[in-house]
């Protein structure tokens, strides 16, 4: 694609997300790496996935020229065209509905001290809530013991859990389960019923 757009020099290029050879996030890759060599070439991508977490790899380093829609919310072929129009001078489309999820999300960071936490860090924390002891958690997540207590640690400054006065082992789990009810894992791996 890329050696396309050096060759034709559009104004604006619309793709889809997921393309040859992996089918993975190639449109994105192409996206970003067409916007960078060539910064008056906007690009449409094109998705079926209403996961906010690919606008925001979109999106990673700008939304000047770029935009992300939704295949199925398409409503005819004026709406595409106003998409590439809009991102060929410059401007962004997003659709609503990876908005509202954006929106809904940030909302839902900012009240929960949770989302500080890395993925590995929340790995760790559910282990942490399922009663793991540290030496559970690196059979469990095959980690080393000082990779444990860097995460046990991390947790607890993200957390902001003072060193003295509480147990901050038992104060982080709390706030697990208090952030999510859905958070509770038996020893089985399942949901409570």
């Amino acid at each position: 694609m890329l050696d396309a757009v050096r060759r034709f020099s559009p104004d604006a290029v619309l793709t889809d997300i997921r393309m040859p050879p992996g089918h993975h996030m190639e449109g994105i890759e192409a996206a970003r790496a067409i916007r960078a060599e060539h910064p008056d070439t906007g690009v449409v991508v094109l998705s079926q996935h209403a996961d906010e977490s690919y606008a925001l790899a979109l999106f990673a380093d700008g939304s000047a020229g770029l935009g992300y829609l939704l295949k199925d919310r398409i409503g005819d072929l004026e709406d595409l065209v106003h998409a590439l129009r809009e991102v060929q001078v410059g401007g962004s489309v997003i659709d609503p509905q990876i908005v509202d999820t954006l929106v809904r999300r940030r909302s839902a960071g900012a009240a929960n001290p949770l989302s500080e936490l890395s993925p590995r860090e929340l790995d760790v924390l559910r282990e942490m809530a399922r009663g793991r002891t540290n030496a559970g958690i690196e059979q469990s997540l095959y980690l080393s013991s000082s990779t444990v207590e860097k995460h046990v640690n991390a947790i607890f400054t993200k957390l902001r859990l003072p060193a003295t006065g509480i147990h901050r082992r038992v104060a982080a789990v709390l706030a697990f389960l208090q952030s999510d009810g859905n958070a509770v894992i038996h020893e089985d791996g399942n949901p409570p019923t």
